[in-house]
């Protein structure tokens, strides 16, 4: 991607992080650390390395029908940053399809692979790593119920 398109992206973070606000926001809440209200934070540092890759990495082919979803990474579904890297990709997409029409693959390839490494890497210390979550638990199951 040619510099001029990364700045032309990098001077549009603004709505693109106000979109992928949004979109987080409607989905659900899977554990403390993804509230939205604290992922929030963390979307400067992500477009940063988005930009980053777009500039260092060489240029991914836009092959959506090969990449698995990205819930997919997780076997258990409790992962956080699962909701925030799937709305971020969605915001990424939406804005650089605005902004560069079919060249946008590139973009969306590429932060499509730092989500993959994100959720990864949180995915690497889970407790329930290669299994289902467990189920809820019901209220009797709880030590000292009196049922």
């Amino acid at each position: 991607m040619e510099e001029s398109d990364i700045q032309r992206l990098e001077s549009h973070r603004s709505a693109l992080k106000r979109e992928w606000e949004d979109l987080l926001r409607t989905e659900p809440t899977l554990s403390p650390l993804g509230n939205p209200d604290t992922l929030v934070y963390m979307m400067d540092e992500t477009l940063d390395r988005l930009c980053t890759a777009l500039r260092v990495h060489a240029p991914l082919p836009d092959l959506r029908s090969q990449r698995p979803p990205l819930p997919r990474r997780c076997s258990c579904g409790l992962n956080p940053l699962l909701n925030y890297f799937a709305t971020g990709e969605l915001a990424v997409h939406a804005a650089a399809a605005a902004l560069f029409g079919p060249a946008a693959g590139e973009a969306v390839a590429q932060f499509h692979r730092l989500a993959e490494r994100e959720i990864d890497m949180l995915c690497s210390v889970c407790c329930y790593r290669g299994q289902p979550a467990p189920g809820p638990r019901r209220h009797d199951e709880f030590a000292g119920s009196s049922r």
